[in-house]
């Protein structure tokens, strides 16, 4: 559930832990900016929750409603009442009223279950200061799990949920319950509670927008090297250690994707391993499956768009979640707009500017199959009819010289594009023993696209090069474009310490 309340001043959410109230910087998506984004929300910060606390979190919807937001915590009269895990104690009810910042506030402390290992825990306060639970709670001798800034023992996530807000002028109590595995955490963490906790970072916020979101990010889960991800009904892992086959991975996982399927609601799934060769033909080694079987292919949808998947192939399921919230970034920029996709693969870009009213998409990819699909995509979506869709198989970069000697050769008579998208492979087979490296092209390709963008055009470019420099990547773009912004990827894909970034993405004006 991720609308808890809406009327014409306010508007109440379910946050998800790990994303903050406002973005942080440029290029980053806070709450704020994602409901703009993804359901064109126009909100205020009136309160906020920390990046790792979920729960209950009141945005006003005009100037008037934020005075009165700012009145009701002046006068103290929003009250909020949080669940938390911590150490256990011998205290079960008390007050901390220690000064933070140099400014008076109090919060109220309840021992709600005592466990083998931790205790669950309600605080209630009626306004609040920057991290004051979790500086009360410490300062009380139960730091909150997952809570190292306050020397709290590590976790997967900061185990603080607001739970319910009494707010003047919502005659309603406003009210989530904790997650589930909160209390299942009071007798020690397991590899389930673990992948639980994590899982519930991501959904079912999301289910919002798409039935298909990243659950496990690569280097979260610190018992295995995998990914996991929900493609409606159907759990996709991806296992990264090649020497370990997917069958035997599947049993070292059973219980928690037993968990996770669970929690999802979810039928099945499959275990793939990954390979990094990339000359060898397939992309990933090995299959194994559990639960029903798997259809070979079904509809996942996005923002009301259906894309066909197929998780029993051994190349890629047709679906990048990790450019989720760049589609619909180029959605809003596309009507009536030339549009070129290139690289196209099944052509999730293309969809979404056909159904936001671009004049044309062309859709460029070497791959048949690939681009067969996008016809399909667009076919399911019913976009096919206006006949502003077209599909070229081609090397993007034949395509793209062959569009510079049409401008050299007829100036005035070329119609330059006004969205480029240019999300190539790391590695990839041009036939006749011809390979493409990104590192090798992207000077190129950066180029080239420069030169067919209109002046006032904007350019996506991408690439999941973690093994590269990422400097590199934007410097080139920088020499290039007048001005390059760096996007971070949707909020299933974090940064995850000591790790490399898991895409790279720039927006680029000429």
């Amino acid at each position: 559930m991720t609308f808890l309340y809406h009327d014409t001043n306010w508007l109440v959410v379910n946050k998800p832990s790990g994303i903050s109230t406002h973005r942080a910087h440029e290029g980053d998506l806070g709450l704020v900016e994602w409901l703009s984004l993804h359901h064109d929300l126009q909100v205020h910060t009136c309160s906020r929750l920390d990046k790792g606390t979920s729960g209950v979190l009141v945005f006003a919807l005009n100037p008037e409603a934020v005075a009165e937001a700012q009145t009701i915590h002046e006068d103290e009269n929003a009250k909020k009442s949080y669940f938390f895990i911590a150490r256990k104690s011998s205290q079960t009810s008390w007050t901390c009223t220690r000064p933070l910042d140099g400014k008076p506030c109090k919060t109220h402390f309840s021992k709600v279950r005592e466990g083998a290992v931790y205790n669950l825990y309600k605080a209630v306060i009626h306004r609040g200061r920057t991290h004051q639970i979790r500086r009360h709670a410490a300062a009380s001798g139960i730091p909150l799990l997952g809570d190292e800034q306050y020397k709290g023992s590590p976790f997967v996530r900061l185990c603080l949920h607001c739970s319910a807000v009494n707010w003047p002028g919502i005659d309603q109590i406003l009210q989530v319950d904790p997650p589930p595995w909160f209390e299942l955490c009071l007798d020690g963490l397991t590899g389930e509670l673990t992948s639980l906790a994590l899982a519930g970072k991501r959904y079912p916020f999301l289910a919002s927008i798409s039935d298909c979101c990243r659950l496990i990010h690569r280097g979260e889960y610190s018992k295995e090297d995998i990914a996991v991800d929900k493609y409606g009904e159907w759990l996709c892992v991806t296992g990264f250690d090649e020497s370990l086959p997917a069958k035997q991975l599947l049993h070292r996982l059973a219980s928690v994707l037993n968990a996770l399927s669970t929690l999802c609601r979810c039928r099945g799934g499959v275990v793939k391993t990954n390979l990094r060769d990339p000359h060898k033909r397939k992309l990933f080694a090995d299959l194994a499956t559990w639960g029903e079987k798997i259809p070979r292919s079904f509809l996942a949808y996005e923002h009301e768009l259906h894309f066909s998947v197929r998780l029993n192939d051994r190349q890629h399921v047709g679906l990048f979640l990790d450019q989720r919230d760049c589609r619909s970034r180029i959605a809003r920029i596309v009507k009536e707009k030339r549009v070129v996709n290139l690289f196209a693969f099944t052509c999730s870009f293309s969809i979404y500017a056909l159904a936001a009213g671009a004049e044309v998409v062309f859709s460029v990819d070497l791959a048949a199959g690939c681009l067969k699909q996008g016809q399909k995509n667009v076919a399911i979506n019913q976009l096919a009819s206006a006949g502003n869709a077209k599909f070229i198989k081609e090397d993007v970069r034949k395509w793209l010289a062959r569009q510079l000697r049409k401008k050299q050769k007829d100036p005035a008579g070329f119609t330059p594009f006004d969205v480029v998208i240019c999300d190539p492979p790391v590695f990839a087979s041009a036939g006749k023993g011809k390979g493409f490296h990104v590192e090798k092209e992207w000077s190129g390709l950066a180029h080239d696209v420069s030169k067919i963008l209109a002046k006032n055009g904007i350019a996506l470019f991408s690439n999941n090069h973690q093994a590269g420099p990422e400097s590199f990547y934007y410097d080139t773009l920088k020499k290039i474009f007048s001005d390059v912004s760096r996007l971070n990827p949707p909020l299933d894909f974090p940064q995850v310490a000591g790790q490399p970034s898991h895409v790279r993405i720039y927006w680029c004006r000429k």
